[in-house]
This record gives structure tokens, sequence and C-alpha cells, in this order.
């Protein structure tokens, strides 16, 4: 199977995706146009906005317009659920990133826009009031137990639930010499424990996105798969 072709076989097995590749380059229209046209209706698709946006912070989050401007053939199919800022573990919890996020929550008037925070600073009540204030989406994760980095907070802003799974590679995650920080294998055991704050997200959320980034050799399909049986004995998966 062709590359072409991983969209339409993956939307026959789940009911949405996360785009990355944004995170790195704009696409063009006509491949988004593709991609609205290979998907069923009712898929949705969350899109990362690019590394500029969440890393570089410079131009007021201008590019964003331009890539919502792309993104409108899945708007207009209504599969667009969302953007994702996923700001690295450099981006602390004080007032001018405060202020950053008040500036990026004009876009959310258009697409919801969701916020990823990697730095411990953040994993407090106060962050949420944040978001809540700005109508901003808040993004749930899981991640390696390192000191510096965001613990499992499943909290929800909006109508929407978040989370992202990306592994526990506490050797690998800021040593890239001893391997890919995203290749993790989630066992059935560590899955099963997300399910009291999955429990928790259902609860107060509309609809719960769960994504898995541990893509580095695949694995993310396959913990998926996991998680979806898991889920099915309790929950309505779509």
């Amino acid at each position: 199977m062709g590359k072409k072709q991983w969209l339409s076989y993956y939307s026959q097995h789940f009911s949405a995706v996360e785009i990355n590749s944004t995170y790195y380059g704009l696409p063009k229209k006509e491949t988004v146009q593709r991609w609205a046209d290979e998907t069923p209706d009712g898929f949705r698709f969350m899109v990362k906005v690019h590394a500029d946006t969440t890393h570089k912070r410079e131009n007021d989050a201008a590019e964003v317009a331009e890539l919502l401007d792309l993104m409108e053939p899945l708007r207009l199919g209504g599969k667009l659920d969302g953007l994702l800022a996923q700001f690295p573990a450099s981006f602390h919890a004080d007032s001018a990133s405060e202020r950053y996020l008040s500036s990026l929550a004009k876009w959310q008037e258009e697409v919801p826009l969701f916020v990823e925070f990697r730095h411990t600073s953040w994993d407090q009540d106060r962050a949420i009031a944040l978001l809540n204030d700005l109508k901003l989406g808040y993004v749930a994760v899981d991640l390696p137990k390192i000191r510096s980095l965001m613990g499992a907070r499943p909290a929800v802003c909006g109508k929407l639930a978040y989370v992202r799974f990306h592994g526990r590679n506490r050797m690998t995650w800021y040593d890239k010499d001893a391997g890919d920080r995203y290749d993790w294998d989630y066992t059935e055991q560590e899955l099963r424990e997300w399910l009291p704050r999955i429990q928790a997200l259902d609860a107060r959320a509309e609809m719960s996105y769960l994504f898995f980034n541990n893509c580095h050799a695949g694995q993310a399909i396959k913990s998926a798969i996991i998680l979806r049986e898991i889920l099915r004995q309790q929950f309505e998966v779509l």
C-alpha cells in the first residue's frame, strides 16, 4: 500500500486523526482537499499548528491564519474539530507566556484551539482557570515521570476533552543518543491506569479525543487498538 492510501485505509478503522506534519511545514490546499475527499462523513481532524507558533513565538501567531486558510476544505466539510498547539518544556508558566496565550485566543473564535503544556509549572489549577477564561482547550498528557514534565492531569476546558499519549521513555527523553523519545510500547496495564482519568474526562466533556504519539515504530496504532478494546467495555467508542 502506497503512502497516498494510508489515510483512506486508516479512516476505515478509526474515526479521527491528528495531523502532525503541519508542525514541520504547511501543506498545499490541494493536499488538504484530498484529505477531505478520502475520508468518510463523520471523520474528524485535529491539526497541529506550526512550530513557529509554539516554539519561536515571534509573529503573534500570524502563521495560524495561513494554516486556517489551508484547512478550508476540512472546515467546509465539517471535518476540522480543532487545532493543537504543543508548547515545548521551555515554555514556562509566567506572565509573558500568559500574554502569548491570550494572543492565541483570538484564533479559537474560528476553530477550537487546544493547548498542550510540557513543563510542570503549568500543572496547577491556575493554568486550567486561565485556559477556561481564554476559551482555549486543554490537552492532558501521558509523559515519562520526569520532574520537569507535566503530570497526568485529567482536566477539561470547553466541550471537548483531549489526551495525548507520548510514552514513558525516561532514558531517551532528553538524550537523543540513547534512542527515540517516542519509542514506547504501552502495556495493557499502563493503559488501564488511565481508566479513572478517562471516566473523569467523559463526565465533563461532550466528547473525548485520545491520540497516541508513541509513533517510533508503529506502536501508536497498536496502543490505540488496545485502549479502544479496553474502553469499549465501559464507553461508546467511535
